[in-house]
Order: structure tokens, then sequence, then C-alpha cells
């Protein structure tokens, strides 16, 4: 027990050591070694000096008498320089607390994917974004055998957790509100994430690295990889078409055939892979990609874009909020359900192109589909 506290004062009292500013330090440590060398280190001396040879040298007797006389001057000029620097010290903690406290991180949490609660993000964010987290729970798991069941209840849930963060812009200034997402929740939801909360600033994006099973945040560099693109210039005066982005797995032609009749469009990253995405910059550098190619379809005359993505949850949300909602064609995202057909059974109608509220769009297979 007094181990464990003595373990936990030490760490506690080198991390405030290291988080005092350099003039603060130096006061504190100047003082504390003039009074050791003073109050401590002449008397030893004196000591060392009388065991080794018997006797102290009388010029260094005079010496300590002139310090001796002057004691109470240099006692009192480091407790001063202790106590400044304690102050200052004191001060700039009080007012980053201060700071802190006016400072709030909303952390929008999306739940979908897996059933166990896992370590929930508000707790790695607090431990990196200085603020008061506000946690915003998106609990979408409504799931039977692997199959997500009731799938219109889940769009409210969403755009509740779009309203929570609008509520917070509206109470406090902008620049005191930091507003991160990370989540585990299918395609279609997760892209409609995006897009309800485009307009909301900057945001910073977590995922989860299932390697290390832990949230991680995107700050790698940009490895320079691109989309490739495939099947565009084979449009002709089709109104509907298939955009399939293989970001982190490839997209089956038969999964595609057993669901779609429309013409279909690929967009492959350059060494596709499940952990090539921890990169914000690589990231806002393929959605915009991604937004060139969808301009394309829209000038080719596609009015509706049936869009699948084999991507991560990180990626598919920063496309959708990179999806202009005034200028493109309406977008329907799918849901992938392995070994069924049609592969892909429903999607979400996006919120753009004059749509007000997201549907949810059933496919039959291989021909039209019905917006429940």
């Amino acid at each position: 027990m007094l181990k464990r506290l003595f373990e936990s004062f030490a760490t506690k009292a080198i991390d405030w050591w290291f988080r005092v500013s350099a003039i603060e330090r130096f006061l504190i440590t100047t003082a504390v070694a003039l009074l050791i060398a003073i109050f401590g280190g002449v008397p030893l001396i004196a000591e060392l000096l009388r065991i080794a040879i018997g006797a102290v040298p009388e010029g260094y007797l005079n010496a300590q008498g002139k310090i001796d006389a002057v004691a109470g001057w240099i006692l009192g000029i480091g407790f001063l320089m202790i106590v400044v620097g304690l102050g200052l010290a004191i001060a700039r903690f009080a007012g980053d607390a201060k700071s802190r406290s006016k400072k709030r991180i909303v952390v929008i949490e999306g739940r979908g994917l897996r059933d166990d609660d896992g370590a929930p993000l508000e707790g790695t964010v607090g431990k990196q974004v200085e603020g008061q987290v506000v946690p915003v729970l998106l609990d979408l798991r409504r799931r039977m055998d692997g199959k997500v069941i009731e799938p219109e209840r889940a769009l409210d849930d969403i755009a509740a957790a779009n309203r929570s963060v609008l509520q917070h812009r509206r109470d406090i200034d902008r620049n005191d509100l930091t507003v991160v997402y990370g989540g585990l929740t299918s395609v279609p939801y997760t892209f409609l994430t995006g897009v309800l909360l485009d307009d909301e600033g900057d945001i910073k994006t977590y995922d989860w690295d299932r390697t290390q099973e832990a949230w991680r945040d995107l700050e790698g560099d940009d490895d320079g990889l691109s989309l490739a693109i495939d099947g565009i210039d084979a449009l002709s005066n089709s109104t509907d078409a298939v955009l399939a982005i293989a970001f982190s797995y490839p997209i089956d032609d038969n999964d595609l055939q057993s669901t779609f009749p429309h013409p279909v469009v690929r967009l492959t990253l350059d060494g596709m892979s499940s952990d090539v995405h921890w990169s914000q910059a690589k990231q806002n550098r393929l959605a915009q990609e991604f937004l060139e190619v969808v301009k394309r379809l829209s000038a080719a005359g596609v009015k509706r874009i049936h869009l699948v993505m084999a991507a991560p949850n990180s990626a598919v949300f920063n496309f959708g909020r990179r999806y202009d909602k005034r200028n493109l064609p309406e977008v329907a995202v799918y849901q992938f359900e392995r070994g069924k057909k049609p592969a892909y059974p429903w999607a979400v109608l996006m919120p753009v192109a004059g749509i007000d509220r997201p549907e949810i769009f059933y496919q039959s297979g291989n021909g039209g589909g019905d917006a429940g």
C-alpha cells in the first residue's frame, strides 16, 4: 500500500516538474542548488578537509566566515526565488485549469459492429486532448446472427447525435469546442454520419486499430497512394451508376451483379490494404479524388449513384463529409451482406440533392429498389 502511494506521488511529482515552464524551473533549481551548496556543501568540504589533512586551512576558514556573515541574505534570497517560482507555477496551472474548464470536447462514438463495449473512445481522447469531455454514444447495435436488423431505427439516432453537436455549437464559443468522431458502424450509417456532420467545422477523427485493440488517431504521413479509376469512360446515357470503392478489400463482380443492373465505375486504392489509412492528410486527398470522380459522373448525366465501399470506418466517414449536399447526384450507400443474394440488400438514401431526410432503400436483387 505504502509502495503504491509512494509510486503515485513520485509519478505526479515528476509529471509536475516537467510541466512547469523554463523560468519557473530555473528559479527553483537555482535556489535549491544555491542553498545546498552554501549550507550543505561548505560545511561538508570543511569536514572532509579535517579528515583528510587533520585541519582546515586558514584561507578556507576565512572564506567560510565571510559566507556565514551573509548566510541570512543567501537564505532569504534562496527562499524568495523558490516562493516566486512556485507562485508562477501555481498561477500558470490555475490559468491552464480555467482554460481547460472552458474547453469542451464532444466525442461521438459509433458502435454497431462489435457486441462488446470495448475501450470507450472518450477515455482515449481525454488523455490526448485538453478539455471537458462530453461523450455522445451512437449505439446502433441492433443485430441478429451477424445481420443488421431494423435499419430504419438507426436513422433517428444518427440525426439525434448531429443535433447534440449543433446544440454544443450554440452553447459555447467555436474556439472552445473540439468535435471528435470514431466508430465501428455499418458503411451506410458511417457515411450518413459524415454527411450530417459536414458543416460542423474541423473534426478530429479516430479509428479502431484491430492489431493494437485500441483507438488511434490519424496522425500518420501521407504515402501518396491514389485511387485508380476504371469504367467511367464506358458510361453512356445512364441515369444510374454503381460506384465501387475498394480501399481495404476487393469488391467482387459477382456480388455487384447479384444486386445492380447498372454500369459499374471502380475506384481502387493502389496498395489496397486494411492498414494504410492512418493519415488524415491522405484521407482528405483521397476524399477529394472521390469528389472529382462524382463530379465527372454528374457531368455524364448520372442522377443517382449506388455507392458500395470496402473501406475503414474513418475513410467512409471522411468521404461522407466531403460529399456536396447541393450540387451532386443522389447517392444511396449500401450495406454488404456476405453470402446473401442480393449481396447489397439495403442502402441509406442520403439527404443530398434536394432529399430532406435520409431513407432506407431496399434492393430486391438485380433490379429496382424501394425506399422505405
